[in-house]
């Protein structure tokens, strides 16, 4: 028996597991079934033939685009299109697993928010901190470690968190609602900002 390939591997976990989806999706594409297993065992042939497999992050939407792109091409081969058959690949979208712009900025701003509330942690704190919920260690380890009690760890993890919690909190907070008495006319007061 031969030996699997790297990319044999990665098209059995990977990409194989996702026939039922490719064929669900397949059969949108095209009229009939056959077609429908032609067009996906056609899409397996071509990812299996391409150099550049390694850098598929998200196989089921690559493949999803490459049927798309498949069915547009036997279109186009064939004499006679029908318009429904058009009208199908146009309402066929491909979900996108990759974070949008702003999902990515955000991801961004929070990265450093949190990277600048660990530099502002007392030292011991972000030792600890970082040992457990970074490094993932043991309690036990940390303690033994740093030759401190697992009370004490506990401490300085917990105020970590809060310390941390706090200083993730937004600078401009929105005033908490305040139970606000309604004047005569049904009209509320202005609310005042509290300061603090």
């Amino acid at each position: 028996m031969s030996q699997l390939r790297p990319i044999d591997t990665w098209f059995i976990e990977q990409v194989l597991p996702l026939e039922p989806v490719l064929l669900a999706a397949a059969r949108k594409l095209v009229d009939d079934a056959d077609t429908a297993g032609d067009l996906v065992q056609e899409a397996f042939m071509r990812v299996l033939a391409s150099e550049g497999w390694a850098r598929i992050e998200a196989p089921q939407p690559y493949m999803l685009r490459m049927m798309r792109n498949l069915a547009i091409e036997r279109l186009r081969r064939a004499r006679v299109a029908r318009f429904d058959q058009l009208s199908q690949l146009e309402g066929f979208e491909v979900p996108d697993d990759a974070p949008d712009a702003y999902r990515v900025v955000v991801g961004r701003q929070q990265m450093a928010a949190l990277n600048a509330a660990l530099k502002r942690l007392p030292e011991r704190c972000r030792r600890v901190f970082v040992m457990r919920r970074i490094e993932d260690r043991s309690p036990g380890e940390i303690a033994r470690r740093l030759g401190v009690s697992v009370s004490t760890l506990e401490k300085r993890l917990a105020r970590a968190h809060r310390l941390i919690a706090q200083a993730l909190v937004p600078a401009t907070e929105e005033v908490r609602d305040a139970p606000v008495a309604r004047v005569e006319g049904g009209a509320r007061p202005p609310r005042k900002a509290a300061l603090r």
